[in-house]
């Protein structure tokens, strides 16, 4: 059902921070051969703050459900947790709660660390204090990379004095439809300045090595079309020729992988009836094949049940898993319960009977 080399792919990045030199590699690979099925897909699991908070959502200081932690360290064997509760947090709180994961982390039986995300796009704006910039529409509008350059080694160094390592920017998303509610997210219209900047930010993010405090990993976004919403609604189905795709939508991407991003999150919505989510065509012919991406993909928020609910192209939420994973996908940010993780699992152990 999965493919080694992406499984394989998880473990570099919980091991070692994103890095794959070949040493790196080797150890993810050793470390890989004795996990169980169970740990594998733990470490493909992505799950927001709120499940392991007290008081889940509501959870204004950060403080953490020592119970809940260890179910989803221990039990689920997750990889990646993301996000904050209901308030931005301290230095200091970020330090303390990621310590606390991370500890308990180590007291799993192959003591993979947490690898914990945060949406740093124009700033660390989910630390209390930190500097904010303008969205990307107002950074385009400077036609300064090197300002671009600047705001994201800030962001890199807050992000980093946080405690995190992975920031899901830049968004690579072109400005084409002037309805899409996102707009603010873009460098504009134009498909040089796009990319221009969004390869000034991932090489500021990451060009010092991701084991240096100076760095942190980028998350190019969100391939691919994800702009040109039919009616400018958030999430709304797509239409658009492979030629306008190549033209305006992926050459951005294309650049990104150049520059070395580490990591990609995917399109919520679906290009001409198909989720982005369940494509093969763009996910692994693309952007593995074609765009030769190494790095990890990521789904956006609960794009994988998506496919069954809302996109209603596969019968059953197991289904839905099946299709995102023979996709090409990565990992999921589920993000609120483990319910990824039990019908992975499942779809796994039917494939291996049959």
């Amino acid at each position: 059902m999965k493919q080694l080399f992406l499984l394989s792919l998880i473990c570099v990045f919980n091991l070692i921070g994103f890095s794959q030199t070949p040493a790196e590699k080797a150890k993810a690979l050793s470390l890989l051969k004795k996990m169980t099925l169970e740990e594998k897909v733990g470490q493909m699991t992505q799950v927001t703050l709120a499940v392991i908070a007290k008081g889940g959502g509501a959870n204004q200081d950060g403080a953490l459900d020592p119970a809940a932690l260890k179910d989803a360290i221990q039990k689920y064997h997750v990889g990646s947790i993301l996000n904050t509760t209901a308030h931005a947090l301290s230095v200091e709180t970020w330090n303390k709660i990621l310590t606390e994961m991370q500890d308990e982390a180590g007291k799993s039986r192959l003591k993979i660390p947490i690898l914990y995300g945060l949406d740093g796009m124009h700033g660390q704006t989910y630390t209390l204090n930190s500097t904010l910039f303008p969205q990307n529409i107002g950074m385009g509008a400077t036609r300064n990379p090197l300002l671009v350059r600047e705001m994201a080694k800030v962001t890199a160094l807050e992000l980093r004095a946080s405690g995190v390592r992975w920031n899901f920017a830049p968004v690579l998303d072109i400005g084409r439809q002037p309805l899409w509610s996102r707009f603010p997210e873009t460098y504009g219209e134009d498909v040089y300045i796009g990319k221009t900047m969004g390869v000034a930010a991932i090489k500021a993010y990451e060009e010092d090595g991701l084991k240096n405090i100076t760095a942190v990993a980028s998350c190019m976004k969100h391939y691919l079309g994800y702009s040109n919403s039919r009616n400018g609604k958030d999430r709304t189905p797509i239409y658009m020729p492979e030629i306008e795709m190549r033209e305006y939508y992926l050459p951005q991407f294309r650049e990104a992988v150049k520059a070395g991003s580490s990591s990609i999150m995917i399109n919520s919505s679906e290009i001409n009836g198909e989720p982005v989510h369940a494509s093969k065509y763009l996910l692994t012919d693309v952007l593995r094949k074609e765009l030769g991406f190494e790095g990890l993909i990521v789904t956006d928020w609960e794009d994988i049940i998506r496919i069954h609910t809302r996109h209603n192209v596969a019968a059953t939420p197991r289904e839905a898993v099946a299709k995102a994973i023979n996709a090409g996908i990565d990992m999921s940010m589920v993000p609120m319960d483990y319910s990824f993780y039990g019908l992975l699992l499942e779809a796994v152990k039917k494939v291996k009977y049959r």
